[in-house]
């Protein structure tokens, strides 16, 4: 026997029908309700053989033999009609209860034949049920209805009467059917698998062509982002060994680039492998711990390093931030990470503001920068020969997509006394699934943060 089809390809199938409109799923029913109650009320009003017929042998083939004369016309009651609709009113069903409805087909074709003399497709409903079963991989319950019917059908005018002898011709007529509608079922059952394998393979090949995007997309980081940045971490190691008589300030202004460098550097390395789809937990002897991808918990450095390159910020943290988990805490940081290096690009002098609200379902970010006596305007759009303000810059969009990305919102725009606000509202926890596409931004490297994506 052959194996029944992958249950989770007619579950799709069942849900894809499940979903249709209304008319859609009885469709298929109506050809084969026309085919039952028409085709039999229309067979049943009709005489067959008689003294002067060919072979003198009429009516159904399990009730012709060589002693029947003329077969009259069946007069269908209202049982026999009743037992011939019941079969088909269950049919819309057969792919939610498959066993149920064949089971019930079965019942109201017996009973049928057992009240009248059959004749006509009255095995119409019966076929389809039996064939929706077997294509569902209901195989013993198939083979048992089978069995009934090949014991009941052709013999239940022999039992009740109705014929003096049974015909073995019905019997492999009964048989034949069966064996044709079983035989069709297999042979769409093998085609849905056919189908289902093509379509498998073709998301498998989508899958492979991403997973050699991303590798690509890893090896083109590394050979131009990270040899920039080890060469800039390099470069600053040296000139702090060798400037030994430098002022205080060009030194910590040295030691902020090369730590910056060698933290982009961790969280590269970070994001390639989940580019390779690698496991990058595990460091090697001598390598140091990767860290994991910033959350909001790591604000207060990003200010510190900002701070240690002179740009004046003010923050106040309410509530935990270790509790804004997944990609609404990943993104949160890289949007306060973002706001605070274009007041460093933009806004040189102004002094920052950071607030971080932590709520129960939300969490609230407020970044602004204030311009204070002497400092200089801000930067507008193409004056250093790159985008500043506005709603056009990529940074400011793509701090849009990070909030829309997580189910939140996000606002920027020019304050009154020429500065400049970034307020965002996101969700505290969003499952890491989410996490599918990071924005995409410029990476021009600054002294206060790894990516350093500007506006």
């Amino acid at each position: 026997m052959t194996t029944a089809p992958r249950s989770d390809d007619l579950d799709r199938a069942a849900a894809r029908w499940q979903g249709r409109p209304r008319f859609a799923r009885f469709g298929r029913v109506v050809p084969v309700a026309f085919l039952q109650i028409v085709g039999t009320l229309v067979a049943s009003r009709f005489a067959f053989g008689g003294p002067g017929s060919s072979g003198g042998s009429g009516g159904p083939p399990w009730a012709r033999h060589a002693a029947v004369g003329a077969v009259d016309p069946v007069v269908l009651g209202p049982l026999a009609i009743t037992l011939l609709v019941a079969g088909i009113v269950v049919l819309p069903w057969r792919w939610r209860w498959p066993r149920s409805v064949l089971l019930v087909t079965l019942a109201t074709t017996v009973g049928y034949v057992i009240v009248v003399s059959p004749r006509g497709p009255f095995v119409a409903a019966l076929t389809m049920a039996i064939a929706n079963a077997w294509l569902r991989g209901h195989r013993r319950t198939v083979a048992v209805a089978a069995v009934v019917a090949v014991a009941v059908l052709p013999t239940a005018d022999v039992v009740l009467g109705r014929s003096p002898a049974l015909d073995l011709g019905a019997v492999l007529l009964c048989v034949a059917w069966l064996t044709v509608t079983i035989a069709v079922a297999e042979l769409v059952r093998v085609r849905i698998e056919r189908v289902a394998e093509r379509r498998r393979a073709r998301a498998e090949a989508e899958r492979r062509r991403a997973g050699e995007e991303r590798v690509r997309i890893a090896r083109e980081l590394h050979d131009s982002v990270a040899h920039s940045m080890s060469l800039i971490s390099l470069q600053a190691g040296v000139a702090l060994h060798l400037g030994a008589e430098l002022p205080d300030q060009t030194r910590d202004a040295l030691t902020n680039i090369r730590d910056s460098s060698r933290e982009a550097l961790v969280e590269l390395r970070t994001i390639l492998g989940v580019l390779r789809s690698v496991d990058g937990g595990v460091s090697g002897a001598g390598e140091p711990d990767r860290s994991p991808v910033p959350g909001l918990e790591r604000v207060p450095d990003l200010v510190e390093r900002a701070r240690a390159a002179g740009v004046p910020i003010d923050l106040e943290v309410r509530g935990d931030p270790s509790s804004v988990l997944g990609t609404s805490g990943r993104s949160a940081f890289r949007i306060v990470q973002e706001s605070v290096t274009n007041v460093m690009k933009h806004a040189p002098g102004h002094h920052a503001r950071i607030l971080v609200t932590v709520g129960a379902d939300v969490v609230e970010l407020l970044v602004e920068d204030h311009r204070v006596a002497g400092s200089p305007q801000r930067t507008p759009d193409g004056a250093d020969g790159s985008v500043g303000l506005g709603a056009t810059g990529n940074g400011i969009i793509g701090m849009r997509e990070r909030a829309a990305a997580v189910g939140g919102d996000l606002t920027a725009g020019p304050t009154t006394d020429g500065g400049w606000r970034v307020t965002a509202r996101l969700p505290v926890a969003t499952d890491g699934s989410t996490e599918t596409t990071e924005t995409t931004e410029t990476t021009e490297t600054t002294e206060i943060a790894p990516e350093g994506s500007t506006a």
